[in-house]
């Protein structure tokens, strides 16, 4: 058989293996194919339950968080309710011992002896508070040589007063106007305010509120001079309080940095109305020397007849020594020269102040009072104030630019040491004796009637264990404070003041210095003959 490969034979078989190979590889092909489809079924089958977990995911965790939450709650209700009652137990121990100790105090009450009856717990008595012997007195703030300001309480009461005590030998007429002035202060925020007033054998009594922050003058003398908002800060409230009393008809007479006292927060209070003047209305003019002699305006030194423009005049002195720390005329002068100097010569005005500040000390320095500012004109207006906000600063939103020292709080347990002889006298009035009844001076506040207080509920005796109320120190206290404070000048007469008698009178007045001409005083200068010869012969 021919087996060439060009031979029939060769080229069948060539082609049987042909077909064969490819079948083969047909098959290995489809096989291939199957496997593959069927990775790829599985990866898609995959894919879908991974895409399904990733979905089932979230809403598990949403489940689980709702789960952990519900259970934080549920443990902080169980913490607060567990502290809640620790609290009732502690509340419930802490008033077992309580009511203990004080049965164990009642037992040992001295008092109820070996009887076993038991004193009731009583609410305390309600004391009057015009009746001197209901106060307790904790300590002499000032004296004069008629009387004494005392710093006091009422009994079982936390609040503390200053009580002015009068003898009532003299200036009476003084200390009668003087309450009725005190009882209209309460409606002005700038104005120390009294609670009452009422007397007994001997002396009167004015109640009025312990202002514990200084006053002005103690200011200046700390810090030499303030800074201008404070000097505009407190003469806008100065303005108020003096707008106040003059449309009451009142004219203060003694306005001076002493009788400017600061509150604990830093607003001033015009104090001491000793020497104010009553129904000052319409045209209406005072011809009486008082007052102290740097405050007085001319026109009270030449007793040329007066008004409430005297009370601008002291203002402007004030208000210098605020921008300056001295007065505007030089008070080392012998009095003469003094008095003198503050009829006719110009006054100082300091020459580092604001052009606005030097306008209005020089109008309202003005020594004709009816060109003066505060009498004509609205001082309110005037540039000095141009942003002060006079609503706000009324309503005392306007917050202060210094807070004071403060004078500490008295324990309202401290007893003032001091004999006090007042409080021996008899409280009802026998005027068979000769004993003077004035008059006109009985008043209590409502407000500070009501507010009195407050009155526990005590023991009589109260037990040991009361507490006592002492406020802390705002700032440290220098010793010097301890000696000036507020109610530390002297009462009637004042040491600043004028007296009698008068020593003479000066042979001539000296020329005019200022362009209104006034004459020469028509009341004899004190001084005038101790060696002090104005005019001495060629």
């Amino acid at each position: 058989m021919d087996r060439s490969p060009n031979s029939p034979e060769s080229r069948g078989l060539t082609r049987k293996r042909n077909i064969k190979t490819k079948t083969k590889g047909a098959h290995k092909k489809i096989k291939l194919m199957g496997n593959s489809m069927e990775e790829k079924s599985l990866c898609h089958v995959e894919q879908e339950e991974q895409k399904r977990e990733r979905e089932r995911k979230p809403a598990e965790a949403r489940q689980l968080k709702k789960k952990r939450n519900f259970n934080d709650e549920r443990e902080q209700e169980s913490k607060r309710i567990r502290k809640m009652n620790n609290i009732e137990e502690k509340n419930l121990h802490s008033s077992k011992a309580h009511s203990e100790k004080k049965e164990k105090t009642r037992t040992e009450d001295p008092e109820e002896g070996e009887s076993g009856a038991k004193r009731p717990c009583v609410p305390a008595q309600r004391p009057n508070p015009k009746n001197i012997t209901s106060y307790q007195f904790h300590k002499n703030l000032g004296k004069g040589k008629f009387g004494k300001v005392m710093l006091a309480s009422l009994n079982n009461c936390r609040d503390q007063v200053a009580i002015k005590v009068i003898q009532k030998a003299r200036h009476i007429e003084n200390i009668v106007a003087e309450a009725r002035t005190l009882r209209i202060t309460e409606d002005c925020p700038f104005l120390c305010h009294g609670y009452g007033a009422f007397q007994n054998q001997l002396n009167m009594f004015l109640i009025m509120e312990f202002i514990r922050g200084g006053s002005l003058e103690q200011l200046i003398n700390e810090k030499g001079c303030l800074d201008m908002d404070s000097i505009k800060f407190y003469s806008a409230e100065m303005i108020v309080g003096l707008q106040y009393l003059h449309s009451c008809g009142i004219v203060h007479r003694d306005l001076k940095p002493s009788n400017i006292l600061l509150s604990a927060e830093g607003h001033i209070k015009i104090a001491d109305f000793g020497l104010v003047a009553e129904g000052m209305f319409g045209n209406k003019k005072i011809y009486a020397l008082t007052g102290t002699f740097l405050y007085m305006a001319p026109e009270i030194l030449l007793m040329s007849g007066y008004d409430a423009g005297v009370d601008w005049w002291s203002f402007a002195i004030i208000l210098c020594q605020m921008a300056s720390g001295r007065a505007p005329f030089n008070k080392d002068l012998p009095m003469a020269y003094f008095i003198q100097s503050g009829i006719w010569q110009h006054p100082f005005i300091p020459e580092d102040i604001s052009t606005d500040l030097k306008n209005l000390l020089q109008e309202l320095l003005q020594k004709n009072p009816d060109k003066r500012l505060g009498t004509t004109g609205e001082i309110r207006k005037h540039p000095f104030y141009r942003s002060v906000d006079w609503t706000a600063l009324e309503s005392r939103k306007i917050p202060p630019p210094f807070q004071p020292r403060s004078i500490p709080t008295v324990d309202v347990n401290a007893v003032c040491e001091e004999p006090l002889s007042f409080l021996e006298e008899p409280d009802c009035i026998n005027t068979s004796g000769g004993v003077i009844m004035v008059q006109g001076l009985s008043f209590l506040s409502p407000g500070w009637e009501r507010s009195a207080g407050p009155f526990c509920l005590q023991r009589l005796p109260s037990p040991p264990w009361a507490p006592t109320v002492s406020p802390p120190l705002l700032r440290p206290l220098p010793s010097d404070f301890h000696t000036l404070e507020p109610y530390h000048q002297p009462l009637f007469p004042q040491a600043s003041s004028i007296g009698t008698p008068y020593l003479g009178a000066s042979s001539t007045a000296l020329p005019s210095l200022d362009p209104y001409y006034y004459p020469s005083p028509p009341w004899p200068l004190p001084y005038a003959l101790l060696s002090l010869d104005l005019h001495p012969a060629p």
